[in-house]
């Protein structure tokens, strides 16, 4: 293994590379026949500390706070924690706060699909392609942006996801062109999914990813919400990235990571919308390639479930619980985050107040997997792989190194 690449994503860099959410650095080790045969990524965002500043906090105040931990997963945030209070408290939130809350959540895994669908272009449709299918993927995302708005009251960290429902019900009107739109789109995404499986279409780097299989075991808990009942909470181990990696190969940036590893039984799992496929509708393609189309698919499920939720709205009906009193207790919330599995726990104080709060978040789970789904691969089409898992790397930081003086 004499060759050694070292591919950046996210940051500055001009190259073509910048397509993930967030700072990492893939790092492949190659034989001669230029074929990955060992990676490293390695997530390399600041870590922003939000599990310690929300310690002593009302959770009022936690609950908007931990939808900023990303601008794509936001509302995926918003329903983990408003679960974990409602854990906590013994609160049950009224059939159309949980409705909307469902509906708010989807649009948001439709929007980060659509974003991600941006980003991921390049590795699947030839160039003379791209120009038109951007224009078209900005005027659908753009829907469901507005879409989100009306709905969730903001197209990012929708405010109106609260502790113990939704905070307000949206007009007919609103209802009525949400439909619309959200038809409009999902005819859209139906038209890019047969094309995207065209295979003779694909560009080259789509062929290779099409030629690695992903042999991971899966992790997923409901196909459009999440739920608690169905993850063994025990099972779930998180490490540090450098003490996965603490062979005397191993590159010294191992130690330059922020991020933890989540394995579930010890080992890594994948999670996110082929996982979801897999577990709840019998998907069965394993090839790289198939966690893109398996997204895709996602998608118009999402949509689907999105358009018969907004037939249950009934805009008089209570869409929160009249009064919340926080005290004493300990709650988990676990929902189904465009990227995966997403676990909040938190342990409230007398006073109601924060005592801890843990995150795990979905590329936690990824990380290892990607690594392994590298390895095999040509080194020019590696760089593609962390792009079909879709790593969200600012909800990945979570550790960070002191160093004394001394």
């Amino acid at each position: 293994m004499n060759i050694v690449s070292v591919v950046v994503l996210g940051g500055v860099s001009a190259s073509e590379l910048v397509r993930i959410a967030g700072e990492a650095v893939l790092i492949t080790y190659c034989g001669q026949e230029g074929l990955v045969e060992r990676a490293y990524f390695i997530p390399k965002a600041p870590i922003r500390g939000f599990e310690r500043l929300v310690k002593g906090k009302n959770p009022l105040f936690v609950i908007e706070a931990v939808k900023r931990i990303c601008g794509f997963c936001h509302s995926a945030h918003g329903i983990a924690a408003a679960e974990a209070f409602e854990d906590a408290l013994g609160i049950y939130p009224p059939k159309d706060g949980l409705v909307l809350r469902e509906i708010i959540g989807l649009l948001n895994r439709v929007q980060s699909h659509i974003a991600h669908l941006i980003l991921i272009a390049p590795d699947f449709v030839r160039v003379e392609e791209l120009d038109r299918l951007f224009i078209e993927a900005l005027k659908a995302l753009e829907k469901v942006n507005s879409a989100l708005a009306r709905i969730g009251g903001a197209p990012t960290h929708p405010p109106n996801i609260v502790i113990g429902g939704v905070a307000k019900a949206p007009s007919k009107a609103n209802i009525t062109t949400v439909t619309q739109a959200m038809k409009e789109v999902r005819a859209w995404v139906a038209e890019v999914s047969e094309d995207l499986a065209d295979e003779d279409r694909w560009a080259w780097k789509a062929r290779a990813l099409g030629e690695r299989k992903v042999s991971y075991g899966v992790l997923a808990t409901h196909p459009t919400y999440g739920d608690r009942y169905s993850i063994d909470l025990s099972r779930v181990s998180l490490r540090r990235y450098d003490e996965i990696h603490q062979g005397a190969e191993d590159p010294p940036e191992v130690k330059e990571s922020t991020s933890l590893v989540a394995l579930y039984g010890g080992d890594a799992v994948e999670v996110g919308p082929r996982a979801r496929m897999e577990v709840f509708r019998g998907f069965r393609g394993r090839r790289l390639t198939d966690v893109q189309l398996a997204r895709l698919l996602d998608t118009l499920e999402s949509i689907d479930r999105i358009l018969n939720l907004l037939k249950e709205v009934n805009v008089r009906a209570p869409t929160k619980v009249e009064a919340v009193v926080f005290k004493e207790g300990e709650g988990v919330g676990v929902y189904e985050a465009p990227r995966g599995t997403l676990i909040h726990r938190v342990k409230l104080g007398r006073n109601g107040r924060v005592e801890s709060y843990s995150i795990i978040v979905p590329t936690e789970f990824l990380i290892p997997v990607i690594e392994g789904c590298v390895a095999g691969l040509p080194v020019k089409a590696a760089d593609a792989v962390p792009r079909v898992f879709d790593p969200c790397i600012p909800c990945t930081t979570h550790v960070v190194r002191v160093v004394g003086d001394g």
